[in-house]
């Protein structure tokens, strides 16, 4: 399985609440029209007094297919295309980032519905593959009674070919089973300090839209 992520901002003259609220309903709504579209998650960031607030990332979404050629296919639809249009509704085009990345689960336990994601660039002079191997050894001990389940989500090689570089080396997601404050968040963005030249914590709410066909 490979998870097309798709890291996304809101329009400006969009708020919050209204860029939410069309994401998880309106455009759920065509998004799951398509028969080819697999487990679909949506991650929308909460917002709170105590929490920092980084306006680079508004939202994650992940969509499963099998392969490749998977998502090729869909690219090919009249379904797709309804999808690029509505993204024009409610997205800032110029800010849409997509990865290809392939998901390793790292905690197995409990999925809830509040997660802490990371995004995480690399520094230039760290090998890919160190920072790829080291990434997937982390461990979070210390914050294990809060963390019930976590995954790394690292993009596909060929993500790296052609002078490409994707915007974000490793994804870290990290389900919770309680309120968090903003400490947590520091203290896992800590904890991937040393492999990363740039990293970005969102507290977010996830949204299960669709499971496996």
């Amino acid at each position: 399985m490979i998870n097309a992520m798709t890291i996304i901002k809101k329009k400006e003259t969009l708020s919050y609440l209204d860029f939410q609220a069309y994401w998880r309903k309106e455009h759920a709504n065509i998004v799951t029209r398509s028969p080819d579209i697999g487990a679909y998650v949506q991650s929308h960031p909460i917002y709170k007094n105590h929490l920092e607030f980084d306006g680079d990332i508004d939202g994650l979404a992940e969509i499963w297919f099998e392969d490749t050629a998977a998502m090729r296919k869909l690219a090919a639809t009249e379904e797709y295309r309804a999808i690029q249009e509505d993204e024009k509704v409610f997205i800032d085009s110029k800010s849409v980032r997509l990865i290809i990345a392939e998901d390793t689960l790292t905690i197995n336990g409990a999925v809830t519905d509040r997660k802490i994601l990371l995004f995480t660039k690399k520094p230039s002079i760290v090998d890919l593959n160190v920072f790829r191997d080291k990434s997937l050894k982390l461990n979070f001990n210390d914050l294990r009674h809060i963390i019930s389940r976590s995954k790394v989500s690292l993009p596909k090689t060929g993500g790296y070919k052609n002078g490409k570089v994707p915007e974000w080396d490793a994804i870290f997601t990290f389900w919770v089973e309680e309120e968090v404050s903003q400490k947590t968040i520091s203290t896992l963005i800590a904890g991937v300090s040393d492999l990363s030249s740039k990293t970005i914590g969102k507290y977010c709410q996830s949204i299960l839209i669709k499971k496996n066909n």
